[in-house]
């Protein structure tokens, strides 16, 4: 395993935009994870965990200390269970349990990032989060210097909300165990999808295709532009508040969450000037912006810096609080 010094963060997230680790270094198994942490704890160096960089804006500054990427890798099928290593590709691996025709996870098709990312955001789309399947994980506790395995209980999963978020820097993913099963009946309870199999139900590998597709239409080309997707939360309330705020804009929907009783509130139809809420079409922050395609987005171009999008955020916040009086915050991790 090597240490390096001075290495660019920006072409390791899907924002592109970051300066430089002070120390960086590669792990790809238990005891690279464990020699690499004795090294920053005896440098007395802040430590950051890099998965596959797509839910993080890394300021313009850098980061002082060490990032450790985590490159574990491997897949295990066993029976109704799959097993994957934390830096294993997160589309991947759904895309592999499609074609093996294993449901539960399809409707997260599409998400950028690494198995272990989404673990600790507790991923979520089109009517799914990743905590249905969750079986158990493995994770290095730098508390206690030891491998664990945590139950579904442990995850203590919520809206983009799991032990991680709880429980900032002390452990790190090393293996996921989704139970997934060979019937299912596919969620088509989000809107674009309901209605692109309102005659047919679709088999796995048409749900999977159109999520891609629906993904597709609403995120730039990281080719062209840098963007970390979601940029926001969407707000949860009780049920009781959230029906009394769609009282006042009656043709806002309204979603219950899998992991709880609270109810959704979809800030991106706040976001789009359609419904004559909040306009931010004209908002734009050196590179940064709302994208006109998906209202929850930041994008930004080539060589924007990390200010330009903590201001844009910072803007779109206090708009919404001003408006609407519901308090938002990122779902993108801000080093």
């Amino acid at each position: 395993m090597q240490i390096e010094e001075n290495i660019p963060l920006a072409p390791l997230t899907t924002f592109g935009i970051g300066g430089e680790a002070r120390f960086f270094a590669r792990v790809h198994s238990t005891n690279e994870l464990r020699e690499v942490l004795a090294f920053g704890k005896e440098k007395n160096f802040p430590t950051f965990i890099l998965g596959g960089g797509s839910n993080v804006l890394i300021d313009d500054a850098g980061f002082p200390g060490l990032v450790i990427k985590i490159e574990l890798l491997g897949v295990e099928e066993k029976e109704d269970m799959f097993v994957a290593a934390a830096g294993e590709s997160w589309d991947a691996l759904v895309e592999r349990t499609v074609k093996n025709g294993m449901w539960g996870i399809e409707n997260l098709s599409g998400i950028p990032g690494t198995v272990g990312g989404a673990v600790v955001q507790n991923i979520g789309a089109y009517g799914s989060a990743l905590s249905q399947t969750l079986e158990w994980l493995e994770v290095y506790d730098t508390h206690s210097g030891e491998e664990k395995r945590l139950t579904k209980e442990d995850y203590k999963s919520g809206y983009r909300d799991s032990i991680f978020k709880r429980e900032p820097d002390r452990y790190v993913v090393l293996r996921v165990a989704l139970k997934l099963s060979k019937t299912g009946t596919p969620d088509i309870s989000y809107k674009d999808l309901a209605l692109r199999f309102k005659d047919t139900p679709p088999s796995i590998l048409d749900l999977r295709a159109a999520v891609l597709e629906i993904r597709a239409g609403k995120f730039p080309d990281l080719h062209i532009e840098g963007t970390a997707g979601s940029f926001f939360k969407n707000p949860v309330l009780p049920a009781e508040e959230a029906h009394k705020l769609q009282e006042k804009y009656p043709e806002l929907p309204l979603f219950p969450l899998p992991e709880s009783k609270d109810i959704k509130v979809p800030l991106g139809w706040f976001l789009d000037y359609r419904h004559g809420v909040i306009d931010m079409r004209s908002i734009k922050v050196g590179g940064a912006r709302m994208y006109e395609k998906q209202f929850l987005v930041v994008v930004a171009e080539r060589n924007s810096s990390s200010r330009d999008v903590k201001e844009l955020a910072r803007l779109v916040q206090e708009k919404v609080k001003n408006t609407c009086n519901l308090n938002i915050e990122p779902e993108v991790r801000i080093v």
